[in-house]
């Protein structure tokens, strides 16, 4: 493989045009949740044998492992004939969980539930979305279907 085609390759799994079929971001997933854990155990393990540079390289790769898993869930959102905006509403679901919601139960009980309710339901319909139902048949506005 040349330069240039490995380049490609990286460039292209950046890039969130196109589509994903539900089999092959299932099969992504798994395999992105793996090379998160391996580097995050790598960086550990390196950094307990006073590897400190080496450990902080492999952990800073982490981000672009994220990256590449926010460009495949836009394709993947793209192949159900959705917009990438229904990520941008995922990743703001997620942050709320590192709100400080627990500050607010005592006075505020109920908009503190009808938060997390909202939160939970819109994850588990983005889960139910992105992994388990199938693309839209033939071309959508995003391009042909993957093969």
């Amino acid at each position: 493989m040349s330069l240039s085609m490995a380049l490609g390759c990286v460039a292209g799994a950046f890039d969130p045009r196109g589509r994903m079929s539900a089999g092959a971001y299932r099969r992504f997933i798994v395999r992105t949740i793996l090379s998160g854990a391996v580097l995050l155990c790598l960086g550990i393990w390196l950094g307990s044998l006073g590897a400190r540079w080496a450990a902080i390289l492999t952990i800073a790769a982490l981000p672009a492992v994220g990256l590449v898993a926010l460009a495949a869930t836009a394709r993947r959102l793209h192949d159900r004939d959705r917009s990438a905006g229904w990520l941008a509403v995922w990743v703001l679901a997620q942050a709320l969980g590192f709100a400080p919601l627990d500050r607010f139960v005592d006075t505020q009980p109920l908009p503190v539930i009808g938060l997390l309710l909202a939160m939970l339901g819109y994850s588990v319909w983005f889960f139910l979305e992105t992994v388990l139902r199938r693309g839209t048949p033939g071309p959508n506005r995003f391009g042909a279907a993957e093969e």
